[in-house]
């Protein structure tokens, strides 16, 4: 699927769009400062969580137990991946949003979407969304 958006509650109505479709595991794939943690913050607000930043620099945020936020940019290998124990974080939280999805060969199964942004100008971003395994 493919999408334009040109603010901030236009991304909010894809995100309830995607939620209400019962999806809740995202690979957020794009350039920098094109929305990564503002996709997360939208799908945090229809959970009722506040206060949403980006994890570049501490590789994970954890909100309330339901919501995990990782950036895996400074990820540079699969073993390092794996030594930091990812895997088991995963699998306990209903809501999963990684920035920057390395290695998801190890992790992304067919409950997994994958959003693509790419910023066309300071307010306008084509999103594309694909399922792992199937079509939309």
């Amino acid at each position: 699927m493919l999408f334009q958006i040109s603010s901030i509650q236009e991304l909010e109505e894809l995100v309830k769009k995607l939620l209400s479709r019962w999806y809740k595991k995202f690979l957020l794939k794009w350039d920098l400062w094109a929305g990564k943690t503002e996709f997360t913050k939208q799908l945090a607000k229809q959970l009722w969580i506040s206060n949403i930043t980006s994890p570049t620099y501490t590789y994970i945020n954890n909100y309330q137990n339901k919501l995990l936020h990782w950036d895996f940019y400074r990820i540079n290998s699969e073993q390092e991946f794996l030594n930091l124990w990812i895997l088991d974080e995963i699998e306990d939280f209903d809501y999963v949003c990684i920035e920057w999805p390395k290695f998801s060969h190890l992790y992304a199964d067919k409950d997994w979407l994958e959003i693509e942004i790419k910023k066309i100008d300071e307010n306008k971003r084509q999103i594309e969304i694909k399922n792992l395994h199937h079509n939309l």
